[in-house]
């Protein structure tokens, strides 16, 4: 089977609903993944070791890889852990922004290191990634303007158009990070209602909605809760058992035009 079938066949698959069979999402991605691997195989040895280049000539790799459907390989793993030694030192340059510019920058970084240090942990959130219709990212640490004790900033991004939404939110885990350096939220939306929803009107969580979807490492089986899967991580890993009860997220009117 080719290169173009496979693609095709999976993008079939991941359209699906969220009851789709995994094991089939999982298959067509693998193959994929085997072809590509093999047909980009030079290209990939070629790509520039990312601590030599500049900023500017990396700082798309990431989101131009999450976006490609499938799976997350080892080699999306390997390439991906040398670009977040980058991109984590260039975020330490981006804490207390001056300018709305320069928050929205640092909170559109964050977002990128925040997904690929996920899908490295748990692949198979990628899978529910690929389903997803947007997506919001959300970290404790000061990459917007006043912010207060216990806020985190973070960014809400379309899927479907591109459009960025920036946000604030409010929870226990914002404060002190949960013993970590930073304390960050992954939240994928699985229909357009439920993200513009977000957007527009912000969120409170409930004790109903689950923290983590899939909490074992191989687990095809995370799925959607009320339209949501949420993930929560620090600079050590997933958090599987903090709570987001009681969490609130609203629209940052100072970066959302």
């Amino acid at each position: 089977m080719n290169i173009r079938t496979l693609t095709l066949l999976l993008a079939a698959l991941v359209a699906m609903p969220s009851h789709a069979d995994w094991e089939k999402i999982k298959s067509a991605a693998s193959q994929l993944g085997d072809a590509v691997g093999e047909a980009g195989k030079e290209a990939w040895q070629n790509v520039t070791d990312f601590s030599k280049a500049t900023w500017a000539s990396v700082s798309s790799w990431a989101a131009s890889t999450y976006n490609q459907a499938g799976e997350w390989s080892e080699q999306s793993v390997a390439k991906s852990k040398a670009w977040l030694v980058v991109a984590d030192q260039k975020l330490d340059e981006m804490t207390e922004p001056k300018t709305a510019e320069q928050a929205r920058s640092a909170l559109d970084t964050m977002a990128d290191t925040a997904l690929v240090r996920l899908f490295n942990e748990r692949p198979s959130a990628k899978l529910l990634f690929d389903q997803a219709y947007g997506y919001a990212v959300f970290d404790s640490r000061k990459f917007a303007l006043m912010l207060n004790t216990s806020q985190g900033a973070g960014v809400a991004v379309s899927r479907h158009d591109g459009a960025r939404t920036y946000m604030k939110m409010f929870g226990a885990g914002m404060g002190a990070g949960l013993g970590g350096k930073f304390y960050q939220q992954v939240i994928l939306f699985e229909n357009r209602e439920t993200f513009e929803r977000f957007v527009s009107k912000g969120w409170e969580a409930s004790s109903e909605v689950g923290a983590v979807a899939g909490q074992k490492r191989s687990a095809l089986t995370a799925q959607y809760n009320g339209g949501m899967a949420i993930y929560q991580q620090d600079d050590k890993g997933l958090l599987l058992d903090a709570s987001i009860t009681g969490s609130k997220y609203w629209v940052d009117r100072d970066l959302t035009p």
